[in-house]
């Protein structure tokens, strides 16, 4: 079985996350945070050779299969979408939805680009 490749966005709860990803085989290859202090110091908990990113326009231009958002909860509906549209696939850590109506188009966008 291919060994997936994840990226995290949202290093402060995402770097929990990453690990338990580890323990299942998978590579995390990116990281991406605002803040540059929590970056850094996500980079040298995972170590290896992991990218990293402050814009999350370049972070979904890596190469990965998947992308944790664990970034403000009330956030992620967009920012799935903008993974979907690019063929990669989300695990939200927390509610991806904050109404109703960013769960329709969270669903719409999902089907669209499968």
């Amino acid at each position: 079985m291919k060994q997936l490749k994840i990226g995290i966005f949202g290093t402060g709860r995402g770097c929990d996350i990453a690990e338990n990803f580890r323990l299942l085989g998978c590579e995390i290859t990116a990281l991406c945070d605002f803040n540059p202090d929590r970056l850094a110091a996500a980079a040298q908990r995972l170590g290896g050779d992991i990218a990293q990113y402050q814009d999350f326009d370049s972070f979904i231009e890596h190469d990965m299969d998947a992308v944790v958002l664990a970034n403000y909860f009330h956030e992620h509906a967009p920012y799935a979408i903008r993974c979907f549209e690019r063929g990669i696939h989300v695990f939200s850590e927390c509610i991806s939805n904050g109404t109703m109506a960013e769960g329709v188009e969270l669903v719409r966008a999902f089907e669209k680009y499968p």
